[in-house]
């Protein structure tokens, strides 16, 4: 299997050694000529903040890329204009161009969706502090309440499906999605035992990376929710790969006919 659990590893940003050096030196300076004219400075130069989806731009297009978080190190791309808000969280060594069609797709149909890029990849930068997978989903959707979303869904695919079960019980979420989601989020069983909104499980039968169909199966038993589905497609893709498969339309329809029953789209 090769998905990596990071969702745990902490994240630790340099501490601001080049702001307080620049500080000290404009301390230091001084008019060497004596000058009655002002002195001159130089405005600091904002630094830009890197794009989300830059590897996608056509998929990224129409969306309104937003920062957030502490001194806004996550970025991502926002579709859309309900009041049901959904997250939608990328698998490892990846980004939001993962989620990007799709989102537009959900949007289109209502949605308020927030693709998001995990710190330190694509568009996100390392946070000032220390941040986990589990916080990153929880700012996003903070970004979302904050910006009108009265319902949340976090959906999400292997590393990012784990950080969204995980954040059942801070988030509160209407439901969650989860394509692929690893076993390793069963080592958190404080974090399973949360798990008490619906949720829909999909895996591919010969998922490449092996075994989230059998995954899918034992997360759905030991998970309290009484409103579980899971639903295994014929396929080798892994997480959003199911989306661009040849099941992509079955992935869909169970996608949407779950939202539509547990989190429907809404308007203000």
């Amino acid at each position: 299997m090769t998905w990596k659990r990071s969702h745990r590893r902490r994240r630790t940003a340099a501490a601001g050694v080049l702001a307080a050096v620049l500080a000290l030196a404009a301390g230091c300076s001084s008019d060497d000529d004596g000058g009655d004219g002002p002195a001159s400075s130089p405005s600091p130069s904002a630094t830009p903040q890197p794009q989300v989806g830059a590897a996608c731009p056509a998929d990224a297009a129409g969306g309104t890329q937003v920062r957030f978080g502490e001194d806004d190190y996550l970025g991502g791309v926002v579709m859309g204009s309900g009041t049901t808000g959904i997250v939608l969280a990328h698998e490892y060594q990846s980004d939001s161009c993962n989620w990007l069609p799709y989102a537009k797709a959900l949007a289109a149909k209502g949605y308020t969706t927030l693709a998001f890029d995990f710190a330190g990849n694509g568009g996100s930068v390392l946070g000032p502090g220390t941040q986990s997978n589990d916080a990153d989903v929880e700012q996003a959707a903070a970004y979302l309440k904050s910006h009108g979303a009265t319902k949340i869904v976090l959906m999400g695919a292997s590393m990012g499906a784990e950080a969204s079960l995980n954040d059942v019980g801070e988030v509160a979420p209407e439901a969650v999605v989860s394509l692929a989601t690893p076993l390793n989020f069963l080592n958190e069983a404080v974090d399973a035992a949360g798990v008490t909104v619906p949720v829909l499980l999909i895996a591919g039968k010969d998922d490449s990376n092996g075994g989230f169909a059998d995954a899918a199966r034992i997360v759905a038993k030991q998970v309290p929710s009484k409103d579980k589905t899971v639903k295994i497609v014929d396929s080798s893709e892994h997480g959003t790969g199911l989306l661009r498969s040849a099941q992509s339309g079955t992935v869909e329809k169970s996608i949407e006919a779950f939202l539509a029953t547990y989190a429907p789209p809404t308007t203000s």
